[in-house]
């Protein structure tokens, strides 16, 4: 009961919000409204578009001394045939810098709550998978190396004490055991670039900060 409250609420405020947006905007662009190029114009009709809008429409109509209201067909009489000297709606234009003086207030509380959260979850997971990349490889490069030995062995063993026989056996044994070796070379060398690069890398931007503070 108290979930189905609370998303009826939730999608009250969503809907009120909803509403107060279209409130701001520009029924011919859908655009929002702002104190430059968009600033809301009303026409004597009552309807209110932006100035661009209107500039354009004003245009096409052939820059008379009246414009047409794109609702209600009402035509409006443009004083020194510029659109710009319609008068403003005052109630938007009033509450525009209050607007989005809230607009920014809730964008930078979002930022706040969401940014450094989300920013040490990202480094987190990242430490976590590099972590997790560096305990396989050295397992990976060891399990390779003991390989290497024990197929090393093998491989002389065949070699010098059956020789006698024509048994592929032993050179099988050596290749591999030169393949594996390289392998775990590579390994190794793929471990160290991730830690000890890793590290000199939060050692660089640690003192690059020092530097800047």
């Amino acid at each position: 009961m108290a979930d189905k409250v609370h998303g009826q609420s939730g999608s009250a405020f969503a809907q009120s919000n909803e509403e107060e947006g279209e409130e701001y905007e520009c029924k011919i662009c859908y655009n929002h409204y702002d104190l430059d190029r968009r600033i809301p114009k009303e026409l004597s009709c009552s309807h209110t578009f932006c100035l661009e809008c209107l500039e354009t429409l004003h245009s096409r109509e052939g820059r008379g001394w009246r414009i047409g209201c794109p609702v209600c067909r009402h035509r409006t009489p443009v004083r020194e045939y510029q659109v710009q000297n319609l008068p403003n709606n005052r109630a938007l234009s009033e509450a525009l810098p209050l607007r989005e003086h809230r607009r920014q207030s809730s964008s930078d509380t979002e930022e706040q709550q969401t940014g450094p959260s989300g920013s040490f979850a990202t480094e987190e997971r990242c430490e976590t998978c590099k972590n997790a990349a560096f305990t396989a490889g050295c397992v990976c490069a060891i399990f390779s190396f003991l390989s290497m030995v024990v197929l090393l062995f093998l491989g002389l063993i065949f070699v010098h004490n059956f020789n006698h026989i024509a048994s592929p056996v032993g050179p099988v044994c050596l290749f591999v055991a030169s393949v594996l070796a390289l392998l775990s070379i590579i390994l190794t060398w793929l471990m160290c670039m991730l830690k000890y690069g890793a590290e000199a890398e939060a050692s660089t931007l640690s003192s690059l900060t020092s530097n800047v503070m």
